[in-house]
């Protein structure tokens, strides 16, 4: 088998979890923290398997990402899903899970990169970032307990996995979307304390400006000096998201349908971190149907406004985050290696 396919049947795993889990009921919720687990020790052997065959690819560092993202988002959304089956109104912690952990995922992505740069200078770096300004990438053994307490307190995937598989099967949707955030915070502060008071002794000038500007989806900073800037991609998508879940709170729509725009939209954000990561940028066309950041938001406000179905939104922009965007990059990739 290839690494590949391997990354695919782990997504097909987590995709049978998440259907497990919006069933609401205790056997289902305890079927799916079964199968969540199964793909996250499977989701782990891709990567062996590359290694061990030299198998390596930039489709395959994307794959195996952008899947591990997905899986986790609907989980969030069957989780929500079958509590509203209970009568529980989860869906603004649902999103509000997904929305920070978009913006942790990409300031722990985009901080690693450009510490690694200023502390080597070298360029361009793969997806293995072995130092991320918390936790560095070898522990002495004096340091052992040190260094696997501090990568527990990242909360990574596995760490993360675990949680939720744990509290959805002992107190259900409600004790999951208790019990995460609180983690999560407790991460973040402990993490972003470190990496602030890295960034304060970098010199006030910008390196690799061009990772960070792919990402912005608006306007660039140009002539910026600002050493922060690892962070403005995060800000950005969170200012946007928070903006869904406004509307998802001051308003009467579905939210099941107001988590999927998210959703969608998310997902494009992280479609133009992994191609900043490998150096590129989406094609014009793309972002321009995108929307933008503030082109979109004006665009759901408008549709809102007018009373128009969500829906028709989210179907448009699924087709073009999900596929179309995936089926460019990807048809890219097989042209350049071509």
């Amino acid at each position: 088998m290839t690494p590949n396919q391997v990354t695919l049947i782990s997504f097909g795993v987590g995709l049978l979890s998440a259907y497990e889990f919006s069933k609401g009921s205790f056997w289902a919720i305890f079927t799916g923290a079964v199968l969540l687990q199964l793909s996250i020790i499977i989701d782990c052997v891709d990567g062996e398997l590359a290694r061990y065959t030299r198998q390596f690819s930039q489709l395959g560092a994307w794959l195996d990402a952008i899947t591990d993202r997905i899986k986790e988002y609907l989980v969030f959304f069957a989780l929500a899903y079958g509590a509203a089956k209970n009568g529980h109104d989860l869906w603004i912690p649902a999103m509000g899970m997904m929305l920070f952990q978009t913006f942790r995922h990409l300031s722990d992505y985009n901080f690693a990169r450009i510490n690694k740069i200023r502390s080597s200078y070298l360029v361009p770096l793969d997806f293995n970032l072995k130092n991320d300004g918390f936790v560095s990438g070898h522990y002495e053994k004096k340091t052992r307990l040190e260094y696997w307490a501090k990568k527990a307190v990242q909360f990574p995937i596995g760490e993360r996995w675990l949680v939720i598989s744990a509290t959805s099967v002992i107190g259900g949707a409600k004790f999951t979307f208790l019990v995460m955030p609180i983690l999560s915070l407790i991460s973040i502060a402990l993490v972003f304390r470190g990496r602030f008071k890295k960034t304060l002794t970098w010199p006030k000038e910008r390196v690799n400006k061009d990772l960070i500007d792919n990402q912005i989806d608006s306007f660039r900073s140009k002539g910026s000096t600002n050493r922060f800037d690892w962070l403005m991609p995060s800000v950005l998508r969170l200012l946007e998201g928070a903006i869904l879940i406004q509307i998802a709170i001051t308003t009467d729509l579905d939210k099941s349908v107001i988590f999927l725009l998210l959703l969608a939209i998310l997902f494009s954000h992280y479609d133009n971190m992994y191609r900043a990561l490998q150096g590129e940028k989406k094609p014009i066309w793309l972002s321009i149907a995108g929307g933008f950041i503030f082109g979109r938001l004006f665009i759901i406000a408008l549709w809102i406004g007018l009373g128009w179905s969500l829906t028709i939104l989210v179907f448009y922009f699924c087709i073009l985050f999900f596929i179309i965007s995936s089926v460019q990059w990807v048809l890219s990739r097989k042209v350049k290696v071509g």
